[in-house]
């Protein structure tokens, strides 16, 4: 056998795996960019970001060997949504930060698309922030038809 030519198929073969995967991973990131970023500047880190209603709006790009982004809302109110969206297709998921600041804590939340804890030990935490909560959820609705 002739190594050489072993050798050169074998990194032939993944120089060609990995060129595909980084075209699929480029026009599928791209295809999320077009959805969730219309409207935005690029700020000088490569992301997404907008002011609105006087909260801070962002789109991540994804990185290059994950499967999902980031969009976020930010308020002053102390209240800040995540959403992981998946580029390859799926379902979201979503999440609340409550900052604390009289305790020093922020509170990390998962809930579902209706942002109501999955945990319901962390509900008067949400409960109380519910003015915050829907004002993000109408400037979700409006800037990325995301019916929370």
């Amino acid at each position: 056998m002739n190594y050489k030519k072993i050798l050169i198929g074998g990194i032939s073969g993944i120089v060609l795996v990995f060129a595909l995967y980084l075209g699929v991973h480029y026009y599928a990131n791209s295809k999320m960019l077009d959805t969730y970023t219309e409207g935005f500047k690029k700020n000088p880190l490569g992301d997404y970001a907008k002011n609105e209603s006087g909260m801070v709006l962002a789109t991540y790009d994804t990185p290059l060997f994950q499967s999902y982004t980031n969009l976020s809302i930010s308020t002053k109110d102390k209240v800040d949504l995540i959403v992981w969206v998946p580029i390859y297709g799926g379902e979201l998921s979503y999440g609340l930060i409550v900052t604390d600041d009289e305790n020093e804590k922020n509170h990390q939340i998962m809930v579902n698309e209706n942002l109501e804890p999955l945990d319901l030990r962390d509900k008067d935490i949400i409960d109380g922030k519910q003015e915050a909560i829907n004002a993000i959820k109408s400037v979700a609705k409006k800037e990325w038809a995301l019916d929370l």
